[in-house]
């Protein structure tokens, strides 16, 4: 008798859904007939012993709990975490079962991308017997004999794992959002000239897959930030205090986004400009603005974005820092705060400098950076938008020939995360040991990444979830996702 498979879910809705459909779309490729899903409440008590069966659920449901009390796995209490369990089924042990266990959605959406990850990646062995190499039968597939049991536990070592990307080099929103939930990234922000005309629908779709979206726009920012801050007097600042205030009501308040990111005058490579000291004028500026954004919106989550070339010799300045404004640094040194991956020169220094960032403002503070080394913006070819556009629609020949043009580059960054990925799984592992609820997030910018999910990226991605490995078996498993691509050209 043919033993088949029978999906059985708590839930079909909201992330569960999504979780649902990668995991289904993963496992037809290999089964030979069309997946069965189930509810757990439309089915009866046989179906458990009859099939062989997937089972996806919330920590807080009975079966779960039956099934982690049998196999001794641990049932997971927090949001992300997950238990998988993959061996006999406890109802019947001539028929088999996955287990994937989350405490809350999100759980289960990265259990079931775990999974589709890591476990199919992992289980697409070489044929131990060799006489079958020359019968064009090099592989022995999933589902095709017995699953080697498998059972891990997962939380995330970095709460807030996101992407930084201009808005405008976004050519398909919902695949860019959608392949972040496949690496089991959480936010993203997006920084744009104007709010985008289709700004709700982006918004919508990504708390559809459980990711938050920060709106980035410039807070005197801009292509020459010296002569900018030359302006800026006490009555220039506040025009610009009030043109901050209007833009946020005006654009950005009405979106449903999660918080906003800003950028100043600090992409600097001195200290002073004139005889203003940057570190002093930022502060005191940020601390004006931000302090009447939160007495108009309490709630309201910012983020900073300081470039640390400008004030990493005047720090005591930004202690002052309002402490509901979060620090998001920028530009620190060395890859992986470099825009190349090449540069790890002075690394030493540093991570010693991160460190010094991390205790700035009391171990309580968020500490909150911006990781570089991969695809960014074309500068050569920049141009400022001229109005609110719409963003994430371009057409599938665009995308496959601005791929093509991508691909060159990603060969470069490829070789670049292969050789010093360490430096960045370094800078991550002393990131998670001494802050508290760290933000990181990946500049990734004009890399086609709705399109392919470059290995780089995927790499990052997973040093977020847990940088304290080995980093040859970090590279050894990405390496076998699925999902993941390399550069070819």
């Amino acid at each position: 008798m043919e033993k088949k498979w029978i999906l059985i879910t708590e839930s079909y809705d909201g992330l569960s859904k999504t979780a649902i459909n990668c995991l289904t779309a993963t496992i037809a490729t290999y089964l030979p007939y069309v997946l069965p899903v189930k509810l757990i409440n439309e089915i009866s008590e046989n179906i458990y012993r009859e099939y062989n069966i997937i089972l996806v659920g919330r920590s807080s449901n009975a079966r779960m709990i039956e099934l982690c009390n049998e196999k001794e796995c641990i049932l997971p209490t927090m949001s992300e975490e997950y238990s998988i369990f993959v061996g006999k089924n406890i109802y019947n042990e001539q028929f088999e079962m996955i287990a994937i266990v989350g405490n809350d959605e999100k759980g289960i959406l990265y259990g079931c991308m775990d999974f589709c990850n890591r476990y199919c990646g992992k289980e697409l062995l070489f044929v131990e017997d060799h006489n079958q190499m020359f019968n064009e039968n090099f592989f022995s597939e999933l589902f095709e004999n017995s699953l080697r049991e498998w059972k891990v536990h997962e939380k995330p070592s970095i709460p807030t794992r996101a992407i930084w990307t201009w808005g405008h080099v976004i050519y398909d929103y919902k695949n860019f959002l959608m392949n972040m939930s496949k690496l089991r990234l959480n936010e993203i922000v997006i920084w744009n000239d104007y709010i985008p005309f289709n700004a709700k629908e982006i918004v919508n779709f990504a708390h559809f897959l459980g990711i938050k979206v920060i709106w980035g726009f410039a807070w005197g920012w801009g292509l020459n930030c010296a002569d900018e801050m030359q302006k800026f007097t006490s009555e220039g600042l506040n025009i610009l205090k009030e043109n901050v205030l209007s833009v946020f009501e005006t654009q950005y308040a009405s979106t449903a986004g999660d918080g906003i990111y800003f950028q100043s005058f600090t992409e600097l490579n001195t200290d002073n400009v004139g005889e203003k000291c940057i570190a002093e004028v930022v502060t005191n500026f940020v601390n004006d603005v931000a302090g009447e954004l939160l007495n108009r919106y309490p709630s309201l989550h910012i983020q900073f974005g300081l470039h640390a070339t400008s004030v990493k010799n005047q720090l005591q300045y930004l202690k002052k820092l309002d402490k509901r404004v979060c620090i998001v640094w920028e530009d620190c040194g060395a890859f992986p705060y470099a825009y190349r991956g090449e540069q790890t020169e002075n690394f030493e220094e540093t991570k010693s400098l991160v460190c010094e960032l991390m205790k700035l403002r009391g171990e309580e503070e968020k500490f909150g950076s911006v990781l570089k080394g991969m695809v960014n913006l074309d500068w050569k070819h920049f141009k400022y938008a001229t109005g609110s556009t719409i963003i994430g629609e371009s057409s599938a020949e665009f995308i496959k020939r601005r791929q093509t043009e991508k691909n060159r580059l990603w060969k470069i960054v490829q070789a670049n995360w292969l050789k010093n990925a360490e430096y960045a799984r370094v800078i991550i592992s002393e990131i998670e040991k001494n802050s508290q609820n760290p933000i990181i997030q990946g500049l990734v910018e004009d890399g086609m990444f709705e399109n392919e999910i470059m290995f780089p990226v995927a790499l990052f991605a997973d040093l977020l979830w847990n940088p304290n490995r080995k980093i040859e078996d970090v590279i050894e498993a990405v390496a076998k996702y699925p999902c993941v691509k390399f550069a070819n050209i």
